[in-house]
């Protein structure tokens, strides 16, 4: 019965590209990985093994070269030997191999294994610094992609990185098409399963189906799935297999440029935070029904410990889709931070549906670029161009949604603001949040409240006037010491007493005025005003909200409406203190 899996996107591409006339390729980014094509009716094997009898069933000879191994044939038919004394000189193996690939029959292959070692980018260096073995053989392979008689040909040049490395002049310009080896997709990850678990190779664990498995694997390779049921062995293959595999899979992959981060909470574990949690439950139930009119950013904004983290992780959990966290991509060789964003934006595009998490945006992305040029030669600007055009694509709406967290809100230039659709203040939890807090924090320490805890009381404390999430775990923390202490072991419920000593005892260790600079700007640059934390979503005012002091006078008591005006005079005042060289 013929399969119905559809042929890998990449494999269509090149067998397009070999239509139209093309004859170098060089293939990046999973080429490590098994290529299973059910339609080409050859079994699971590697990159070069696969295109090699992939040519061999079209009639073609087919060569292979390493620096390593020299020159080897690749196809069975082909007994012929290589004219050269030394099949490890590379020169002399290539020179031969030239007179070859402009020979039209019989058809020659040609696959040049570890090509970032035959022709390296040497990274923030001039070509001129290569070794004249390294300068030969890349001038004869840009020679080879740009040879008209070989293009009369069908002889076919292919070149194998697994670096992504492998020099410009060859990528841009040299006459090879670039072919991107993506990682599996679910139809490929669902055959490939389904070929292991036919061939015996091991099973799923029970109550774990084939379709469910092939979901839950998104990001991983063919090779990491083949591994899973090994490394199962007769216990059969479960989702926490999956979830430790994929981690490890997708920082190998992405150089620890991109971190999948496991979510362990959902909004069950999220107190106060009601203006977000009602808007991204509207948002969850868009995505859900399939709708496309979803913002594809959204940026949280606010002090420092105002939950923000933990809610980009609980809308994970609640939406199912993968968390990426993007690191640092930028590198001091020319070039190189260029191709570690392509490389951060290929995994992402591969893992949609998932959710893209830049932590301290202001830092990651540079702060203010509006004062002119940057000092990298024009690096940055091209990098946040690739960047924004990405963000803006239509196709990955609803599919890719980046969620940007912010400290420090007032450094953002506009340009990158515009980028982002739903901006959302953070402040600090009012006296009835702490009291709902108290006892979600207590749980996830692990710790128990007694049931004479009066949270309003607690909620009181001085101390406690501007608090973050942050410090409010440091004072349970702290109480459940003064608990075991006077108990005489660990572990012991904190009572009233343990926690109002630890309020009193809390000395908050940050600026308030730069606290309310923040949560300020916050809230003047929220972009809808039902999502401030005082309005519900029809533009009512909360009656259960408890305005924070610095906000009497600037918000109305009974409309909730903003006084721009105060808003942006207090603003100014406080810029002068937390900023003074400010203009």
């Amino acid at each position: 019965m013929p399969s119905t899996t559809k042929t890998p996107k990449w494999i269509q591409e090149w067998e397009q590209a070999r239509r139209s006339g093309r004859r170098g390729f060089i293939f990046v980014f999973n080429t490590t990985d098994y290529v299973y094509d059910p339609n080409s009716g050859l079994p699971p094997c590697r990159l070069k093994y696969y295109l090699a009898q992939r040519l061999q069933g079209e009639g073609y000879t087919v060569w292979g070269y390493s620096l390593g191994q020299g020159i080897y044939r690749l196809s069975r038919q082909n007994n012929q030997r290589p004219e050269v004394t030394d099949p490890r000189s590379p020169e002399e193996v290539f020179r031969w191999l030239t007179r070859q690939l402009r020979q039209p029959e019989p058809p020659t292959a040609v696959i040049l294994d570890h090509a970032d070692l035959l022709a390296p980018n040497a990274q923030g260096l001039t070509s001129a610094v290569l070794s004249p073995t390294h300068m030969n053989l890349l001038e004869i392979l840009h020679g080879w992609g740009i040879d008209d008689a070989i293009r009369q040909t069908q002889n076919l040049c292919l070149l194998v990185s697994y670096q992504n490395e492998v020099h410009e002049l060859l990528r841009q310009g040299g006459g090879y098409r670039v072919i991107q080896v993506d990682l599996p997709d679910e139809q490929s990850r669902l055959s490939f399963t389904q070929f292991l678990i036919e061939r015996h190779y091991g099973q799923l664990a029970e109550g774990l189906e084939v379709d469910a498995f092939a979901r839950i694997t998104s990001g991983l390779r063919l090779q990491d799935i083949e591994e899973l049921f090994r490394l199962a062995g007769g216990n059969g293959v479960n989702t926490s297999l999956v979830r430790e595999k994929k981690s490890q899979t997708i920082k190998q992959l992405g150089r620890d440029l991109v971190e999948v981060i496991e979510p362990t909470y959902g909004f069950d574990g999220v107190a106060g935070l009601r203006h977000c949690i009602d808007y991204l439950q509207l948002l969850l139930r868009q995505i859900r029904s399939g709708a496309t009119n979803v913002p594809q950013a959204m940026l949280f904004a606010g002090p420092p410990g105002t939950g923000k983290s933990f809610l980009v992780k609980a809308i994970a959990k609640e939406m199912g889709w993968t968390l990426l966290r993007l690191g640092n991509i930028r590198e001091k060789w020319v070039g190189a931070s260029e191709r570690n964003l392509e490389l951060a934006l290929w995994i992402i595009e591969t893992l949609a549906p998932c959710i893209v998490w830049v932590d301290e945006i202001d830092q990651a992305w540079g702060g203010q670029r509006n004062i002119g040029p940057s000092s990298d030669a024009g690096t940055s600007e091209r990098m946040m161009a690739r960047l924004w055009e990405f963000m803006g694509g239509m196709k990955h709406r609803g599919k890719i949604l980046w969620i940007g967290t912010t400290n420090r809100p007032d450094i953002l230039d506009a340009a990158t603001l515009d980028r982002f659709s739903v901006v959302i203040p953070f402040l600090h939890p009012t006296s009835q949040e702490i009291q709902e807090l108290l006892p979600v924090l207590a749980r996830q320490v692990d710790r128990e409240l007694a049931e004479d805890v009066n949270a309003f009381e607690i909620a009181q404390v001085p101390s406690l006037r501007l608090p973050t999430v942050r410090a409010l775990q440091e004072v349970i923390s702290l109480a459940g010491i003064f608990a075991d202490m006077e108990a005489g072991k660990v572990g012991v419920p904190i009572h009233q007493r343990h926690l109002l000593r630890a309020a009193h005892e809390f000395k908050p260790n940050y600026n308030p005025l730069v606290h309310e600079f923040i949560a300020l700007t916050s809230i003047r640059m929220t972009s809808f005003s039902f999502l401030l934390p005082w309005r519900t979503f029809d533009g009512r005012r909360r009656t259960d909200y408890e305005l924070p002091e610095y906000l009497k006078g600037i918000v109305d008591e009974t409309s909730g409406e903003v006084d721009l005006m105060a808003l942006h005079r207090r603003l100014s005042e406080l810029r002068r203190v937390v900023d003074p060289f400010s203009s």
